[in-house]
């Protein structure tokens, strides 16, 4: 992994994730009182506006802690294997031979889980295996939101069956290849945030090849 690559994902996870966003002030000049009234045209009541629906309340589980004891676990073969920190005593789940995920046993997966995948079968630069990544949610996700983009990360929102849901994504190339090799992931609740920047800054420097 690159030293710029480290610098660029540091920098991303420094920001905050912004809790909600300010509404702008709308300055209108003082109303004109002289000449005739202009008449205004009513909203058309065959489209009317429907809010969205509420957000589903978020699984009680606590936070996501700092500071979780981890241990070397692996995903990938052959020549496309890497090694990389994962909390202890989480459950793995293969959802194929080069991704695993993570997720504490009992909690619900609308809480917090940690995804690895081997990615340099893709044959894409980090640049454009990102630029998919932003495509492919703001098509299949709700409300999706960017929070913070940097040469190698991307921080950002969105809601899943009702959920108000927040990610963080770092891609790696660890061996120099000029390609994303390795894909990380975080996924949680905003009350995760703080633990999902600790535990996936703490992946990037403890993941490599092999």
């Amino acid at each position: 992994m690159g030293w710029r690559g480290l610098v660029a994902v540091a920098t991303l996870l420094a920001v905050g994730i912004v809790g909600g966003f300010a509404t702008a002030a709308v300055l209108q000049s003082s109303p004109v009182t002289s000449g005739a009234p202009t008449p205004v045209t009513a909203a058309d009541p065959s489209f009317p506006v429907i809010p969205p629906p509420p957000l589903r309340a978020d699984p009680p589980q606590p936070p996501l802690e700092t500071g979780l004891p981890l241990r070397e676990v692996a995903v990938g073969t052959d020549n496309y294997r890497f090694t990389f920190p994962a909390p202890r005593g989480w459950s793995r789940f293969e959802t194929s031979s080069n991704e695993v995920k993570y997720k504490k046993p009992r909690n619900p997966s609308n809480t917090y889980i940690l995804r690895v995948e081997q990615v340099i079968t893709q044959h894409e630069t980090i640049p454009d295996i990102l630029a998919a990544r932003i495509e492919d949610l703001k098509r299949d996700e709700e409300d999706y939101t960017e929070l913070s983009r940097t040469y190698d990360a991307l921080e950002f929102s969105y809601v899943h069956d009702g959920y108000r849901r927040f990610g963080i994504i770092t891609w790696l190339d660890i061996n120099g290849t000029d390609q994303a090799e390795a894909e990380i992931a975080v996924t949680g609740r905003r009350v995760d945030v703080p633990g999902m920047r600790e535990l996936i800054t703490r992946v990037i420097y403890g993941i490599r090849a092999g």
